[in-house]
C-alpha cells in the first residue's frame, strides 16, 4: 500500500540520525524535502549514494500542483519520504499540508522518529518539563509579540518557541518588562559544537546578556510555573467568558480578550468594532 513516511534527521550533529533512518535515506528512492541542497548534504555526510534518488522540494511556498503530484505518486503506488532540513517534518516545517492531504486520500502515514529541538531544549532548559506548549516562530510584529508574551503568563506553564538571531534580544527585552518572574533558557546551537546553555530570571536579563552570543539558531524556553498567581485573573477571565456566550456582545468579547492579553478593553474593542465593519 502506498504510504508517506516522516523522517526525521539531526537538527546539528550528524551522528544524531538513527539506524533506521539510515536504513530509509539508503533504501528509498523518492523523497520530498524542504530544500534540496540540505538534503543532499545530509546524504553525502552519511556517505550515501544519491544515484537513483528522486527528489523534489516541498516547502511553505509549494503551490497547489505539488500537492497534487504527490498525490498522484502516491495513486501510483509510490511511498513518499518527507523530510525537513533538520529535525522534524512537522514541528515548525513545511509537512502538514501533506500529511492532511495523504490521509485525506487514504493513503498510509509513517513516522521515523529522531531528534527533536524541541524536546533537547526542554531537556537542555532544566525548566518544568510539563504541561508544556510549542509555539514555532512568535509574531514579527511588536505588538502582536507583546499580546503573545502576555498571553504565555497568563497560561502558566512552560512555553517553547524559536527565534531569529535578529529578534532573540528584542523577544528577551519584551519578556523581561512583562513577565520579570519568569524563569528562561536560551539554547543556542543545539547538539552543534558551540551548543551554548542560558538559564536566568527575566528580571536578570540586562546583567545575562552581556555574555549571550547572538549568533546561530536559538531556542527559548519560558516558564511561568511557581511565578504570580493566575488563579484570580484566571476566574476572571472565565466570569467575562461566560457573560460573552450569554450575551454574545463585542463588549463582554473586549474585557475578555483585554483580560488576556493584558490590553485596555477599548483598544480591544476599537479593533473587533472594524473587524465586524469590514465583514
Amino acid at each position: 500500500m502506498s504510504r508517506l513516511i516522516l523522517l526525521s534527521v539531526p537538527i546539528g550533529n550528524p551522528d544524531d540520525l538513527t539506524l533506521r533512518g539510515r536504513k530509509i535515506l539508503e533504501k528509498k528512492t523518492l523523497f520530498f524535502v524542504e530544500d534540496t541542497r540540505p538534503f543532499f548534504n545530509l546524504l553525502r555526510s552519511q556517505g550515501i549514494e544519491s544515484d537513483g534518488k528522486r527528489v523534489y522540494s516541498f516547502h511553505e511556498h509549494s503551490k497547489d500542483s505539488r500537492l497534487q503530484f504527490a498525490k498522484k505518486l502516491l495513486e501510483e503506488g509510490e511511498e513518499i519520504v518527507f523530510c525537513s532540513d533538520a529535525g522534524s517534518p512537522l514541528m515548525s516545517d513545511p509537512a502538514h499540508p501533506l500529511v492532511k492531504g495523504a490521509l485525506d486520500w487514504g493513503f498510509k502515514l509513517e513516522t521515523v522518529p529522531g531528534v527533536s529541538s524541541v524536546i533537547a531544549a526542554l531537556e537542555l532548559s532544566g525548566l518544568p518539563p510539563y504541561p508544556f506548549q510549542f509555539h514555532g516562530f512568535l509574531p514579527r510584529d511588536l505588538q502582536k509579540k507583546k499580546s503573545f508574551i502576555a498571553l504565555m503568563g497568563v497560561l502558566g506553564k512552560t512555553h517553547v518557541f524559536f527565534e531569529s538571531p535578529k529578534r532573540v534580544d528584542q523577544t528577551l527585552e519584551e519578556i523581561k518588562k512583562a513577565l520579570p518572574e519568569a524563569d528562561i533558557a536560551v539554547l543556542r546551537e543545539i547538539t552543534k559544537k558551540y551548543e551554548t546553555a542560558y538559564r536566568f530570571k527575566a528580571s536578570d536579563y540586562d546583567n545575562e546578556k552581556i555574555g549571550i552570543n547572538f549568533k546561530g539558531e536559538f531556542v527559548i524556553v519560558l516558564s511561568s510555573i511557581g511565578g504570580k498567581d493566575k488563579a484570580p485573573l484566571l476566574k476572571k477571565a472565565e466570569e467575562m467568558a461566560s457573560n460573552y456566550l450569554e450575551s454574545g456582545s463585542v463588549k463582554d468579547l473586549s474585557k475578555l480578550l483585554g483580560c488576556l492579553l493584558d490590553r485596555p478593553s477599548k483598544e480591544v474593542y476599537g479593533s473587533l468594532a472594524k473587524m465586524k465593519k469590514g465583514k
